[in-house]
């Protein structure tokens, strides 16, 4: 399992975040092959990993126009990067360009360990692609109100997707992110969470760390800062992916079922 779509349908949960050291751990601390396709017109994945050069533009997946295919050298990252196009396509025609998209996507499974797509925060068309090429969903959540009732819509939207697209679509899990220790209704709302979706929700969170954001501003992942509050950021991040990878190799990866939409 290499296509990896980190998604929820609520924006500002730090799917973009995720998605940027995600692939800096991979590459990083696996010596992977690691390709980011930014799927979300406001491009702020391929702002943080501009360095990286973009190869060349997501848009292009959606289409027969030619995208770097040869494998990346080991421990580097692929960034095809977003762009104003992105928006143009949730007026498609989904059957002319979602089956483009899953054999580009496809080709660059081939190419590279491991290919993750930061999505933009709404269902439509990218998204719905996004799912029909993955292999597994890692679905980032801020523990407030809105978003908590967001994760049962985004559950439904994975099993639709699953039953009808692609049967191999599992979830990689459910993480807490940007979580306050010293909120006591945050406290209350992962409790809630765990309750009700304990076979999804990974057993670590992400705290509030202003190291995350500082190391983003940098072009450089958190753990590369040479402070406190970054270690202590970096054994949480570390601890999150540690899970994420373990269940994407695991030979039964968290199935989705329709009782738990």
């Amino acid at each position: 399992m290499s296509v990896l779509v980190i998604s929820n349908q609520k924006g500002g949960v730090g799917k973009t975040t995720l998605t940027v050291l995600l692939a800096h751990w991979l590459a990083d601390k696996h010596g992977a092959r690691v390709c980011v396709v930014d799927l979300n017109s406001q491009c702020n994945c391929s702002k943080s990993l501009a360095r990286f050069g973009g190869a060349g533009e997501a848009a292009a997946l959606f289409s027969t126009e030619p995208v770097p295919s040869a494998a990346a050298e080991p421990s580097s990252i692929t960034l095809l990067k977003g762009s104003k196009r992105l928006a143009d396509l949730e007026l498609a025609r989904p059957d002319a360009v979602i089956p483009l998209f899953r054999r580009q996507v496809a080709a660059l499974s081939k190419a590279h360990d491991f290919v993750l797509v930061d999505t933009p925060p709404a269902l439509g068309l990218r998204m719905s692609a996004a799912l029909i090429a993955a292999d597994a969903v890692l679905c980032p959540i801020e523990l407030e109100e809105y978003s908590i009732d967001g994760v049962t819509d985004m559950l439904k939207t994975l099993f639709g997707v699953q039953k009808r697209y692609n049967p191999r679509l599992r979830l990689a899990g459910i993480v807490a992110n940007r979580f306050n220790p010293h909120s006591v209704r945050q406290k209350a709302a992962l409790h809630e969470l765990v309750a009700n979706y304990s076979e999804f929700v990974l057993p670590a969170k992400i705290s509030i760390r202003s190291a995350i954001p500082e190391g983003l501003a940098a072009g450089v992942p958190v753990w590369q800062l040479a402070k406190t509050s970054a270690r202590d950021a970096s054994d949480e991040v570390f601890k999150v992916f540690e899970l994420v990878l373990e269940r994407m190799r695991a030979e039964a990866p968290v199935a989705l079922e329709e009782g738990a939409a």
